[in-house]
C-alpha cells in the first residue's frame, strides 16, 4: 500500500499593535475623514484592534509544543512586530501587509481586507490555516486536525438559512449566501458530497439526522456555522472565488473598515463547502469559543489550565471586562501550561 505524502501546512496569523502611537493616528485619522462611527456597531470598535504581545507569545509557544510539524508560520503586520520575536527564526516569514496587499487597498484597518487577500502572500502553500491572535492550542494536534486527504476539515452543520441582517456580522453572512446561491446548485451540491454531510462516523446520528432535516426542508448550506476558530483553507479555491466574483471582493477591499455591503472570510469556508472540498467534523471535536467577559473569564481560565478543548477562541465580547484583569488571569492560566520560552522568542 502506498503511504500518502506528508502535506506541507502553513500557519497564518494576523496582528496589530493596537496601542502603536502612529498607527492609532493614522486610523484615527482615517475614521474621521470617512466619518466611521465605532458606535453604530462594535465591528469597528476599537477592541477589535487590541494587540497584546504578551498574549501573543502563548500562541507561538503553543504552536511549537502542540503543532511542531507546521511548515512555515507566515506573520501578517502593518510593519509591527513585538521586540521579543526572533525575526531570524527559520520558521517565521514576516509578512507586511504591503507585501501581498495591492496598493489601492492600503492602508488598512479592516480585516476582510487582510483576509480575501492572505493567498497572495508569496510562497503560501496550498494548504494553510488561517487565524487570529485570539485564538490558542491547548493540545497536541496532528496535520489530520485540519486536513485528512487533503481537503480542511470543516464543521458540517446545514442548519436552516436563518439571517436576520440586524448586525454588521450578519449583513456580510447574507452577502456572502447571494454569492453562492448564483454560483452553486445547492441541492445538487449537498447530495454530490452526501456521504460527507451525513458522515455518521464524523458527526454523529443526532447531527445527520439534522443535516437530513434541514436538506429535505431548504436544500441549502449556510455560511454562519464555522465556528470562530482556526480555519484551513486551500488557496486555490481562494484564486478561483477572486476570478468568479471579482467586483464584491474588490469592493470589500477597498473600504478601510468594516461595513454592511461586504462579504467575509466565510465566504470562502462556504465555497469550500459547495464544492465538497471538505472533511466533516462536528464542532465538539475542534475547539470551543468563549467570548470574555465578568461571568466567563473564570470558564477561561479553567479552561486553559485543564487543557478541556484542543483549540480555545477568547474574544472581547460586549460585556468587555477590565482587560488588565483580564490580562492578567489568562496570562497566569497559559503560564501554567507553556511555562518555557519557544525558539521564537529571543534569549
Amino acid at each position: 500500500m502506498r503511504k500518502e505524502v506528508p502535506l506541507d501546512i502553513d500557519f497564518v496569523i494576523s496582528w496589530v499593535d493596537g496601542s502603536d502611537p502612529a498607527w492609532l493616528k493614522e486610523m484615527q485619522s482615517y475614521r474621521k475623514e470617512m466619518n466611521v462611527d465605532v458606535t453604530e456597531s462594535n465591528s469597528n470598535a476599537s477592541c477589535r484592534y487590541d494587540g497584546d504581545g504578551e498574549m501573543l507569545r502563548y500562541w507561538f509557544r503553543s504552536v511549537e509544543r502542540f503543532a511542531p510539524w507546521v511548515r512555515q508560520i507566515h506573520f501578517v503586520t502593518c510593519g509591527q512586530k513585538p521586540d521579543w520575536l526572533d525575526n531570524n527564526h527559520p520558521k517565521l516569514n514576516l509578512v507586511n501587509h504591503k507585501d501581498f496587499i495591492p496598493k489601492p487597498y492600503l492602508p488598512t484597518f479592516n480585516a476582510r481586507t487582510i483576509n480575501l487577500n492572505i493567498h497572495r502572500i508569496p510562497g503560501l502553500s496550498e494548504h494553510f490555516v488561517n487565524w487570529d491572535d485570539d485564538i490558542f492550542l491547548l493540545q497536541p494536534i496532528a496535520p489530520e486536525f485540519y486536513f485528512r486527504g487533503k481537503e480542511p476539515v470543516m464543521i458540517a452543520d446545514l442548519r436552516y438559512f436563518r439571517y436576520i441582517c440586524l448586525s454588521n456580522w450578519s449583513r456580510a453572512l447574507f452577502n456572502d449566501y447571494c454569492l453562492l446561491l448564483h454560483s452553486f446548485n445547492f441541492r445538487q451540491s449537498i447530495w454530490q458530497h452526501r456521504n460527507k454531510w451525513f458522515d455518521i462516523a464524523a458527526l454523529g446520528w443526532k447531527r445527520c439526522r439534522q443535516n437530513l432535516l434541514c436538506y429535505l426542508a431548504n436544500k441549502t448550506i449556510p455560511v454562519h456555522p464555522y465556528g470562530h476558530l482556526a480555519h484551513p483553507i486551500l488557496k486555490s479555491v481562494m484564486e478561483e472565488i477572486w476570478e468568479r466574483w471579482p467586483g464584491p471582493l474588490h469592493a470589500t477591499c477597498m473600504s478601510k473598515f468594516r461595513s454592511d455591503i461586504q462579504v467575509s472570510l466565510w465566504l470562502i469556508c462556504a465555497w469550500q463547502q459547495a464544492k465538497g472540498r471538505f472533511f466533516p467534523a462536528h464542532e465538539r471535536s475542534l475547539g470551543q469559543f468563549i467570548g470574555i467577559s465578568p461571568k466567563t473569564l473564570g470558564c477561561a481560565r479553567d479552561l486553559i489550565v485543564n487543557q478541556s478543548v484542543p483549540q480555545v477562541c477568547l474574544n472581547e465580547s460586549e460585556e468587555y471586562v477590565d482587560p488588565e484583569v483580564s490580562r492578567q488571569v489568562l496570562l497566569e492560566a497559559f503560564g501554567t501550561i507553556l511555562p518555557d520560552k519557544s525558539s521564537f522568542e529571543k534569549d
